[in-house]
């Protein structure tokens, strides 16, 4: 008699323990996409400004357009481009800072910052 209605409260223990399991499977994932998303974007933005006839300005505007296209505009508030040395190389540098997507895409606190960086291309 003591195991009658047992069942019942296993599934429902179990059940909340694989739903949350599957929540933060899934909160992993999300956060590999935006991370991920940032980086395409931030790496194409590079690209575009170390080519020699582009201004800046227009890196950001193409990083912010691939960012807006991806996730959402309030990821693509805060875009730098810069010049900056790697490895002893002249390179175009965009970093891109975001609100951590710690719930969703909402942020709690925290900044996820990507940066990525192309060679100089030089007129000859």
């Amino acid at each position: 008699m003591g195991e009658r209605g047992s069942a019942p409260a296993e599934f429902v223990l179990v059940s909340a323990l694989l739903v949350a399991l599957v929540l933060a499977s899934m909160q992993v994932l999300l956060v590999g996409y935006v991370k991920q998303s940032l980086s395409s974007a931030a790496t194409e933005g590079a690209r575009w400004a170390a080519l020699v006839d582009v201004e800046p300005e227009e890196a950001v505007v193409l990083t912010r357009e691939l960012i807006v296209a991806s996730l959402s505009p309030e990821h693509a508030k805060n875009i730098a481009v810069s010049r900056s040395m790697e490895r002893g190389y002249p390179t175009a540098q965009v970093s891109v800072s975001t609100p951590f997507p710690a719930l969703g895409l909402w942020s709690v606190g925290g900044t996820l910052t990507i940066s990525a960086h192309a060679p100089l291309e030089y007129a000859r």
